[in-house]
């Protein structure tokens, strides 16, 4: 169980941290936080899984080849296996991330 689950990471001025939730959750499933200070990116990114995507605070730009996102607080986003995708940090912002 996860009481807050903001709490489990911390922003960190000009990095982005991240932190694997799937032992602590008991699950197989990838289930990854990431806490993204302003500015920061994830540039090129894909995977062999289907990615659910939300943010827990703040907000995120996210483009892929066809369509640019603005994701707010609370906000989820499902991105295709094998899509390419780029993720900014518009403001401070603490993302989970499911791969299935």
């Amino acid at each position: 169980m996860i009481d807050n689950i903001c709490d489990l990471i911390k922003y960190h001025d000009g990095q982005i941290a991240s932190r694997s939730l799937s032992r602590k959750l008991t699950v197989d499933t990838p289930v990854t936080l990431y806490a993204m200070a302003k500015g920061e990116s994830i540039s090129n990114e894909s995977g062999k899984l289907t990615k659910l995507i939300q943010v827990l605070e703040g907000s995120l730009q996210v483009e892929t080849a066809d369509e640019r996102y603005l994701l707010e607080a609370q906000g989820m986003l499902s991105i295709a296996a094998d899509q390419v995708h780029n993720l900014y940090a518009l403001e401070d912002s603490k993302i989970l991330q499911i791969e299935l």
